[in-house]
């Protein structure tokens, strides 16, 4: 089932979300979200995001969610960079650069469930160059986990 929310979700400072689509899971509705582009505040560039919710639109609890990141971002990429570095060094073969944004771009961020205590949700980077990689970093809380690569 794809449906499109013809609304647009406001966020903290100015950012929009929208048109959301809704991604419907048949095996696991309750896993069913929405997803948009959103013009990030901190690197002003569209990114893809997830929403929680139902055919009837984004739980209130996934655009809270949303209103955090652009406050701790850089904290968030200092938490990242560890796994970020380790993705380079077994994929590409050196260190990440140390500006990290001359080997990555900012992808999206995804969560669940935004009500989940502790909160588990990830953080997105596609890489630049020759090579693509998409690299996910899962957080638990405010823990960066193992990244995840895909090629």
């Amino acid at each position: 089932m794809r449906q499109e929310w013809h609304r647009s979700l406001g966020l903290a400072n100015g950012g929009l979300i929208g048109p959301l689509l809704f991604m419907y899971i048949p095996r696991d509705p309750s896993k069913s979200y929405w997803e948009g582009e959103w013009l990030f505040p901190p690197t002003g560039t569209k990114i893809a995001i997830g929403l929680p919710g139902s055919v009837e639109g984004p739980v209130d609890a996934g655009r809270r969610f949303y209103l955090d990141p652009p406050a701790r971002f850089e904290e968030i990429v200092r938490r990242a960079q560890p796994g970020l570095d380790r993705v380079f060094l077994q994929w590409m073969g050196r260190a990440l650069d140390s500006d990290v944004w001359r080997d990555v771009r900012l992808a999206g961020f995804g969560v669940e469930d935004p009500a989940a205590v502790p909160t588990r949700w990830d953080i997105a980077f596609e890489t630049l160059g020759q090579k693509w990689l998409g690299i996910t970093i899962p957080f638990i809380a405010d823990e960066a986990q193992e990244p995840v690569v895909d090629t």
